[in-house]
């Protein structure tokens, strides 16, 4: 019987496995956020990073499967979807003056999160790139 390896996913480096470790222990942001949720995001990201740098390389933003992974880990752990909501029923509203402020409200929450994402899939990919070097 001949034996099969199963594929494995790329693991992660020490760096990115303590800082994970940190971002669960800290518990809390500088704004008071739960950092948790964080430390998940970096999991998944970190495990793209992982995959994507030997493929890719670093130049990747308007790679559309890494754009689509990472909006896939702000949807899961940083809160897009509900963001995304937020935004859509403010513009399903009659966009009169006063309301404009609600709807920029909302379009600043989305790009926060968006952001965000962004943010920790830099920092995954610094510290797993830091890794090869």
């Amino acid at each position: 019987m001949s034996r099969h390896r199963r594929p494995t996913e790329p693991s992660r480096t020490v760096r990115l496995t303590r800082l994970i470790a940190a971002a669960r222990a800290a518990r809390h942001d500088a704004e008071g956020r739960d950092t948790r949720a964080v430390a998940d995001a970096l999991e998944d990201l970190g495990s793209l990073a992982a995959w994507a740098i030997p493929v890719h390389g670093v130049f990747v933003p308007n790679n559309h499967d890494i754009c689509a992974a990472i909006d896939a880990a702000a949807t899961a752990h940083l809160g897009l979807r509900p963001a995304q909501r937020e935004l859509r029923r403010c513009l399903n509203t009659v966009a009169s003056f006063d309301q404009r402020d609600a709807i920029e409200v909302a379009h600043a929450r989305v790009s926060h999160v968006s952001a965000e994402a962004y943010f920790y899939a830099g920092l995954a990919f610094g510290v797993t790139l830091g890794h090869e070097s």
